[in-house]
């Protein structure tokens, strides 16, 4: 070999990966199911107020996970989020972080059997075939369970796939519906007053559409700690899951009109009575069915992605081994509790996504800022710290409590709810 080829070689082994991929990791983790309750949610404040909202979101979202970078510079590669939660904030901090993780994750696997029972019993009507909610919930949990019990492997290849279908059904949907959109529909006469009241049970579902925290530390271990290039990817993906937020309330709250989502509301906000409400809403020839499709990808893929994170942790947890035995102990453990509540109560999609809004108000943006104040405060943080000094750790840290107290109070009944 010369030594042109050599050089050439060796600068190909250390060409770091692209920024596009990491943007992708951090908008496909962001991005799932629970995006069909951002209008459910923001219905009370409506077009305008939540837009403000979602960037505002954004920005904090973005910042805290810097703050999350910044500390993972610090830990060697694969340092997880509760590794770095230990050493900054001890036992009670790996706790929380372990506590609401694996909270979330049970939380989501039941919302989205939930969420598929109503799609997956719409779908049935629509070829009149007669499902039961609850039959629906432990279909759909039965055959995506099977995917996630059949390895990583398995859910590589069926989520490439849906993520290639959800790409395609939702920019054919909403290019069908921008069309129809009703500027009176988007801009209501609303005091700003009533608007206002109904932020606050926004919030904290706003910021959990931003959730891929949990992704940053590998993030920082793809890009070889090159803070610009995961920052970059950073900006980028998180810019990204904006873009398509703004884009799915501009059509959604563009055809269907404010007064019809208190009926959506009253029947739990299910995803199926949402995209029915939006099928009578406009004319557009076709777009019930395929925003149905895009619903159907969107909670499988959504599920089977949290599943799958869930069914290791529970095997870390338990020191249950990958044998045939340990991944059915796992499974039981992972999948039958979200099943049974998904027959039982098969329209609690939204309540579900506001509990889980709650344990991920907490490690979104409340534990990444406190593990960067406390190693700044080590002395550790001498390579990179975020840009904006305390005054803006201290924003993002002041928000995200606020939106774990908001969650407490709505859960509580205290906070006005649309109707």
């Amino acid at each position: 070999m010369s030594d042109t080829t050599a050089t050439l070689s060796a600068a190909q082994s250390q060409k770091k990966p692209g920024i596009l991929g990491g943007a992708m990791i951090v908008a496909g983790t962001a991005i799932g199911a629970g995006m069909f309750a951002l209008p459910v949610y923001s219905a009370g404040m409506w077009f305008s107020v939540s837009i403000a909202m979602l960037v505002f979101c954004c920005f904090c979202a973005y910042s805290s996970g810097l703050y999350l970078a910044e500390s993972s510079l610090n830990y060697r590669d694969g340092a997880s989020f509760t590794t770095i939660a230990a050493d900054t904030l001890g036992p009670i901090g790996k706790l929380i972080a372990t506590g609401s993780v694996a909270f979330v994750s049970f939380i989501l696997c039941y919302a989205y059997i939930s969420g598929g029972s109503s799609v997956v019993a719409q779908t049935a009507a629509s070829v009149d075939i007669e499902i039961s909610h609850s039959a629906a919930a432990i279909i759909f949990a039965v055959v995506f369970s099977a995917v996630v019990l059949a390895g990583s492997r398995m859910v590589d290849r069926v989520a490439t796939i849906m993520l290639g279908g959800m790409v395609l059904t939702f920019f054919s949907s909403t290019g069908m519906m921008v069309g129809t959109v009703n500027t009176a529909s988007l801009f209501p006469a609303i005091d700003l007053s009533e608007s206002g009241s109904y932020v606050w049970i926004a919030i904290p579902m706003l910021v959990t559409s931003f959730g891929y925290h949990g992704t940053v530390p590998s993030l920082v271990k793809h890009y070889q700690k090159d803070i610009s290039r995961v920052r970059q990817a950073l900006l980028l993906g998180t810019g990204l899951t904006l873009l398509v937020y703004i884009v799915w309330q501009l059509t959604i709250m563009g055809n269907v009109s404010r007064d019809q989502f208190g009926e959506i509301v009253a029947q739990g906000g299910n995803v199926a009575t949402l995209i029915s409400a939006v099928g009578q809403s406009t004319d557009v020839s076709g777009v019930e069915s395929i925003l149905m499709m895009f619903g159907n990808l969107a909670l499988a893929s959504s599920f089977i992605g949290v599943a799958l994170g869930l069914l290791d942790l529970v095997k870390d947890t338990l020191s249950l081994d990958d044998s045939m035995k340990g991944t059915l102990t796992a499974g039981t453990i992972t999948f039958l509790p979200p099943a049974l509540l998904g027959a039982a109560l098969p329209h609690g999609f939204i309540t579900a996504i506001g509990f889980a809004a709650l344990a991920a108000s907490i490690f979104v943006l409340v534990l990444p800022p406190l593990m960067a104040r406390v190693l700044r405060k080590r002395g550790q943080s001498q390579g990179f710290q975020t840009a904006g000094g305390l005054l803006r750790l201290d924003l993002v840290l002041a928000f995200g409590v606020l939106a774990v107290l908001v969650e407490v109070a709505n859960l509580a009944g205290m906070l006005p709810q649309f109707s």
